[in-house]
């Protein structure tokens, strides 16, 4: 029986700085009530709930790696780029972040337009109102469409409006693709590994990060890989640390939003990370 049978490591979730639906330090406290031991906050292009977060996991005992998931684009593919360990206060990437914040809001605006022209009568005051941290994110809109009487659910308003391909929809301009959020990890100090891969099917494309742009890692264990995922990205995992003779970091977590509007198998303390691999990370994130 391993030494950390009873400890529990989940290093990907989302407060209310980006799309998630509590507050840094709720959230921080809502993991110590799960057990969980070893956390990292993850907000979608932003580091403002971070300070927070880490005053109040520490307060509980908890050991706290700083956090981003990073919005990419590659041949018309969303990916998201995960970074640990890195310099909050980094001024390449604060100024890359405030940049593309912008972006977020130029295409909320949009979002909104595309609406209207489908009979949804929602204003970007409405959506204002849902929007709790620094960046504009779909299920703000969703929300909004919900407490005007258009839809039910978030998943409601992606499956008619917001989704890829649907109505309302708006791809993101001047999106970084992943070997430029790999690199800016990378000029912070931080490790960079691809988020929830079953969603992309790009392995031949993730082979070719850890080979030429120096990935770090990849998100083995995620709510949404089954098992015959988890053993297939672990092979990839495997491989090509044996073929570059380095590390590369096997993550994982809940994808934290909130039990409200989240999704199936979104559940603080339910993580699928061997203890072990959150180990490596924070012991990556105290030695940079």
């Amino acid at each position: 029986m391993s030494e950390y049978t009873n400890q529990k490591a989940d290093i990907h979730m989302h407060s209310t700085a980006s799309d998630g639906g509590y507050r840094p330090d709720v959230l921080m406290e809502l993991c110590a009530k799960a057990g969980l031991n070893i956390v990292s906050l993850t907000d979608h292009d932003t580091t403002a709930g971070l300070e927070t977060a880490r005053l109040v996991a520490e307060k509980h005992g908890l050991q706290f790696i700083d956090g981003i998931e990073l919005s990419t684009r590659t041949n018309g593919v969303s990916v998201d780029i995960l970074g640990y360990g890195f310099d909050i206060h980094n001024k390449v990437l604060q100024d890359n972040l405030a940049f593309h914040r912008n972006m977020r809001q130029e295409r909320m605006d949009r979002m909104i337009e595309k609406c209207q022209e489908n009979h949804l009568n929602i204003s970007i005051e409405q959506v204002k109102a849902e929007v709790t941290g620094e960046t504009y994110s779909r299920p703000h809109l969703a929300k909004a469409l919900i407490k005007q009487g258009y839809v039910e659910s978030v998943h409601e308003a992606f499956d008619k409006y917001l989704g890829y391909g649907k109505p309302c929809y708006v791809f993101k301009e001047n999106e970084m693709n992943p070997q430029e959020a790999i690199s800016l990890i990378h000029k912070a100090g931080g490790i960079a590994v691809v988020a929830h891969p079953i969603y992309y099917d790009l392995d031949d494309q993730i082979v070719q990060w850890f080979e030429e742009e120096d990935l770090d890692g990849i998100e083995v264990y995620h709510r949404d890989h089954q098992p015959e995922d988890v053993e297939r990205f672990l092979q990839l995992a495997y491989h090509a640390e044996k073929r570059l003779n380095r590390t590369v970091f096997k993550t994982g977590g809940s994808d934290f939003h909130h039990e409200s509007f989240g999704r199936a198998g979104e559940q603080l303390g339910l993580t699928k990370l061997p203890y072990e691999q959150g180990l490596r990370i924070l012991d990556f994130a105290q030695k940079a």
